[in-house]
């Protein structure tokens, strides 16, 4: 299950995995945009720069395009 949070390093919303998040010594987290494929270290979020999780009500213009197009 993914949930969605604010990047401030990107200016944008992506999904994580919300397993990863609860975890608390985790500090570093892969959006699903990049789950898929090799990522560099630049991608990886640190927990101090996600916001609380967002709801339907967040700014879906700031939606990452990759991380919420349509699934299968």
């Amino acid at each position: 299950m993914f949930v969605v949070r604010f990047w401030a390093k990107d200016t944008r919303n992506h999904r994580y995995l919300r397993a990863e998040l609860e975890d608390e010594a985790r500090g570093t987290f892969q959006p699903d945009c990049t789950l898929s494929s090799f990522v560099i270290p630049a991608r990886w979020a640190f927990r101090s720069e996600l916001s609380e999780d967002l709801g339907e009500n967040r700014d879906k213009a700031r939606d990452c395009r990759t991380c919420f197009r349509a699934r299968r």
